[in-house]
């Protein structure tokens, strides 16, 4: 006669177990899933070290929620960090109330990625790189004419430690009154540089920059005039394409 299998409490898992499996995790699933299952379940999603890195982005939830609830939820993400929050990545719901809530309760930030958020606007987003001292990353992938606006800020004199710096846009040019050249030459620490888009740069080099990345399907195509001229204004900087990359 067969037995029946032994059952076991799941909630019953040391803390040190949880905080390894929660850890393969995503923000997402942690706030919508495992952290709902029970009392247990959400203390240990609840650990600050699992929320040092919060990405939500390109998340099937993504169009099943609306933007209001989608913020709350990343409010919960930078709260559950406890001020350990060093990446944040989001997508259309952050607006500048939500830009506001992660400047003020993550002094330790160092990475930025924003895709498809028309709703910051450009005074919100200077505010937020003047009092973000350690960012090292920004990513802005099709946010609109504020990446234009700050542009000055972001390479300019406040922002020396920036290692890493991605603009993608879909503008054909940059916004009226935005057509000056990137400023790159005051960044001193950047290494890399990944533009997509028709975007022009001052024709210094920057002492640490060794490369620039035109991400694929951007309109500098290898042969156009703007991608000639930025050859010839950065000789000594090795100048690739994502299409390069492939195999």
């Amino acid at each position: 006669m067969l037995l029946p299998p032994e059952s076991r409490d799941w909630s019953e898992l040391p803390m040190d177990a949880f905080s390894v499996i929660f850890a393969k995790l995503g923000a997402i699933e942690l706030l919508m899933g495992a952290g709902l299952v029970c009392h247990s379940w959400l203390h240990a999603a609840k650990l600050p070290h699992l929320w040092q890195c919060v990405e939500m982005v390109h998340h099937e939830a993504l169009s099943l929620k609306e933007p209001i609830v989608m913020s709350e939820m990343a409010r919960a993400a930078v709260d559950r960090s406890d001020g350990r929050l060093e990446a944040f990545e989001g997508q259309w719901f952050v607006n500048d109330g939500l830009l506001n809530y992660i400047r003020d309760r993550s002094p330790k930030l160092k990475r930025l990625c924003l895709v498809s958020c028309y709703s910051v606007y450009k005074e919100a987003f200077i505010e937020f790189i003047a009092k973000c001292p350690l960012i090292e990353d920004i990513a802005l992938i099709n946010c609109g004419s504020v990446v234009f606006h700050a542009l000055n800020v972001i390479t300019g004199k406040s922002f020396p430690q920036l290692k890493r710096f991605e603009l993608r846009t879909a503008f054909e040019r940059p916004c009226y009154g935005c057509d000056v050249p990137l400023g790159i030459p005051t960044v001193r620490h950047l290494q890399h540089l990944i533009l997509g888009g028709i975007i022009d740069i001052d024709n210094e080099e920057p002492p640490a920059l060794t490369l620039i990345l035109l991400a694929s399907g951007s309109a500098m195509s290898s042969r156009s005039s703007m991608l000639r001229t930025l050859r010839a204004k950065c000789a000594k900087i090795k100048i690739r394409t994502e299409a390069s990359l492939l195999p």
